[in-house]
């Protein structure tokens, strides 16, 4: 990395003093010098790869400016690592038996920051946004948002509304805490579509606030003084501790990281896992919060040649060898798949053994439905050779390592994919919606598990990851019975029965468990924590001395 220093030097401590405007910044107060004590002020540079998806409603935000957005606005809940939803704006709810009705308390006193009240009313517009959309603006509807069964938000008294749904939603006030759910003031929802882009005009009730920005390039937050009603799960009230939060895109990786131990920011995003190891012996902190949604691995479309063939998937499912993918492209943060949901999930189950790396099974479910391997072992049936393109996700840095281990894994058995590494438009027009590509692959985030429900068919809006529609009598069942359940308890052993089906159909093939988002980031940095999607909150976060 040493030869990196001059130009990393130029490309963030140039870029870090424009920012701040040259000026001299606070000190942390040094009020309180004991070990692990809360010090007032300082200054985090957040090192991250992108913030070119805009500053757009609901599905307009992604990983990258979700990080910006959990610091201006709040949220009506705060749900964490194990998918408990623990009270934020919404200081406490009350459900009906039939989970289709649900009354929100909301904090008093709370406001935007342009000086409009955080009301019921503001909320339920919030909520209205977040369920249809706005087409007409060219707003899309909340993806996770339970849509379908959405009735009205109807306001009680300022502080008070009640959210009612056609049908059972148990995944209701988890999706609240969404970190694509966060809280606008009504003039932000309401902006013309030219204007939807620009964060000067968007307004939320978080703990900090914007002061400049450069599309594209930076953000530079500074603490709301006034700002006195954070979530329940952070031990701190008052204003923020931290003076400055500032968002600085590099896109290299090795460049983040030598900034990083030049002490030139204090938080960087998703190093590469080769990386690690170095930065841990230099005294750095490396954070892999756990998250609550999908491990990583590929959607089976059975739409695609050959993979409407059970045998084929099962193959691809036995062919992989999920420890060799860990050790070899990853460390010891990452651990191998057990199932399609990720650990910490809590209906995840362990379906090891139908994710055995068995590639003499693999051969013989293919042998025995016809496929034989031709001269260069790559199988043949009916003329037709079992081959296809795999495209890396451009949005996740270790795919395409993992990738070529796979590929190599499924040559083995012969089964030739060939790998292809595109740009994001390239790959949204090659692989969005191509009933010719048999394997995409998916990492997704998400804070309770009735989203599952969801993919499994195109009923009521589903998203029909496995391009069955409603042609399997097998996943139409167990897709009514996620989405009518009333009771958690009975909606796990559902769960349970879909992942077992799902795996053993080679309807999902997973990986390892995911890492979306991993902060390497100075030990000097205390108090921050961490959503079930793995977003941070720096409201209650300090830095040492």
């Amino acid at each position: 990395m040493n030869a990196d220093r001059r130009s990393f030097g130029l490309l963030i401590g140039g870029g870090i003093a424009a920012l701040a405007g040259n000026a001299v910044l606070p000190r942390p107060s040094q009020a309180s010098t004991a070990a692990g004590s809360r010090r007032e002020g300082g200054h985090a540079t957040f090192l991250l790869s992108s913030l070119e998806s805009g500053w757009g409603l609901n599905e307009k935000v992604d990983t990258y400016t979700g990080i910006v957005w959990g610091q201006i606005a709040d949220k009506l809940v705060h749900v964490d690592a194990q998918g408990n939803a623990t009270a934020w704006i919404a200081e406490r709810w009350d459900e009906n038996p039939d989970q289709t009705e649900f009354v929100l308390h909301l904090k008093r006193g709370v406001t935007f920051s342009d000086g409009t009240p955080l009301d019921a009313r503001a909320v339920a517009a919030n909520i209205d946004l977040w369920a249809k959309g706005d087409t007409s603006r060219g707003v899309g509807r909340l993806g996770l948002f339970p849509s379908s069964t959405y009735r009205a938000s109807e306001v009680i008294d300022d502080h008070t509304l009640r959210v009612s749904f056609t049908a059972p939603t148990l995944s209701f006030i988890p999706t609240l805490g969404y970190h694509k759910a966060v809280l606008r003031a009504v003039s932000s929802l309401n902006l013309r579509p030219n204007e939807l882009g620009d964060l000067s005009k968007q307004f939320g009730s978080g703990p900090f606030v914007l002061q400049s920005w450069q599309e594209s390039d930076n953000v530079v937050l500074v603490r709301r003084q006034d700002y006195n009603w954070g979530p329940k799960a952070i031990d701190h009230s008052g204003p923020a501790s931290l003076e400055r939060i500032t968002f600085k895109v590099v896109r290299d990786a090795s460049l983040r990281g030598s900034a990083l131990q030049a002490g030139q920011a204090e938080i960087v995003l998703n190093i590469a896992p080769h990386e690690l190891a170095a930065l841990r012996t230099r005294g750095l902190s490396v954070v892999a919060p756990e998250s609550l949604g999908f491990v990583s691995g590929f959607v089976v479309n059975t739409r695609a040649p050959h993979f409407g063939e059970l045998s084929v998937r099962q193959a691809v499912q036995h062919a992989i060898n999920r420890q060799e993918i860990v050790d070899t492209v990853f460390t010891s943060d990452w651990a191998p798949a057990r199932t399609f949901l990720q650990s910490n999930v809590p209906e995840a189950g362990d379906f090891s053994s139908l994710l055995a790396y068995d590639p003499d099974k693999s051969k013989r479910l293919l042998d025995e439905a016809g496929w034989r391997p031709g001269r260069d072992g790559v199988r043949v049936k009916d003329g037709q050779r079992l081959r296809f393109n795999l495209y890396a996700s451009p949005w996740v840095s270790t795919s395409r390592p993992v990738d070529e281990v796979v590929t190599q894994q499924l040559r083995k058995v012969g089964i030739a994919a060939t790998l292809q590494v595109v740009d994001i438009s390239t790959y949204n027009a090659r692989v969005r919606g191509n009933d010719n590509v048999p394997l995409v692959e998916i990492s997704r985030s998400f804070l309770d598990a009735g989203v599952v429900g969801n993919i499994l068919t195109d009923a009521n809006g589903g998203e029909d990851l496995f391009r069955y529609g409603q042609t399997n009598a097998t996943l139409n069942r167990l897709a009514g019975e996620v989405a009518n359940a009333v009771d958690r308890r009975a909606r796990a052993a559902t769960l349970q029965e879909v992942q077992r089906h799902v795996l053993e159909q080679g309807l999902f093939i997973p990986t390892a468990q995911l890492l979306q988002r991993l902060y390497v980031q100075t030990p000097k940095l205390k108090g921050e924590i961490y959503s079930g999607a793995a977003y941070p909150l720096y409201y209650g976060a300090w830095l040492e001395a």
